[in-house]
């Protein structure tokens, strides 16, 4: 996790709606960061393998768009177990919430780069169009894809939940044709917690999978997909 150098808390902006103020960490984090900013009441920010970029229970006040790598959004339940309720690529933008406190945790599965943005900046009249915009886009794409989460979750078997997170990746990766390689930047124990089985279950229909002809393993996180029309199947 990072241990920035501790710093004055930011400053209020006057006038602002009534939202929860960052909280401290977040605070120390977005000060000791790159001081270019992509935009306007946006902050740059770079994070390691593992590192947390907000806390279950902690203080909301910004969202975050990914600019590179790969973000897991978890909760732990309370028997210990954990629950990966999303995956956040390239381009998403994350950490939306409805009340004063994040309702899960963000972490950087690998490097990572996000933009912060202060929440109020993108709700107040001011945002640009544009930013509005992609912010309604993204927003409604997350809920789709929360949709199809769930819809995975309940109505669908072990091999059927692995072919259909492997079309999922493809497909927001714009891979989605034969012959297809992803590099996945998630361990299998990331997957068995977002698919909500167990690690030894993945292992198993990664190799039902492969035993099919529907996939061929380059590697444990290298998956050249060679039949996409019988994962398509699979997963349907």
């Amino acid at each position: 996790m990072l241990t920035p150098t501790p710093v004055a808390e930011l400053p209020r902006i006057k006038h602002q709606p009534p939202i929860a103020a960052p909280s401290e960490k977040l605070a120390q984090r977005i000060a000791t960061s790159e001081p270019e900013a992509f935009l306007p009441a946006s902050v740059p920010m770079n994070f390691g393998r593992n590192a947390e970029i907000y806390a279950e229970d902690e203080t909301a006040g910004y969202v975050y768009k990914l600019v590179s790598g790969v973000v897991r959004i978890s909760k732990l339940l309370p028997d210990g177990r954990r629950l990966i309720s999303a995956f956040h690529l390239p381009g998403d933008m994350f950490g939306f919430e409805v009340g004063d406190l994040h309702h899960a945790s963000a972490e950087a599965v690998g490097s990572v780069k996000v933009i912060a943005f202060k929440w109020h900046s993108l709700s107040s009249a001011t945002a640009s169009n544009a930013l509005v915009h992609e912010l309604l886009n993204r927003t409604m794409i997350g809920l789709r894809q929360t949709q199809d989460h769930l819809l995975l979750l309940g109505r669908k078997n072990a091999l059927e939940r692995l072919a259909a997170f492997l079309l999922e990746l493809a497909e927001r990766s714009g891979q989605d044709s034969q012959d297809t390689v992803l590099d996945l930047a998630m361990p299998r124990h990331d997957i068995a917690d977002y698919l909500g089985l167990t690690l030894e279950t993945v292992s198993r229909m990664f190799a039902e999978l492969k035993a099919a002809g529907t996939i061929l393993l380059e590697s444990a996180r290298r998956v050249h997909v060679v039949d996409m029309e019988k994962l398509k199947a699979i997963a349907a």
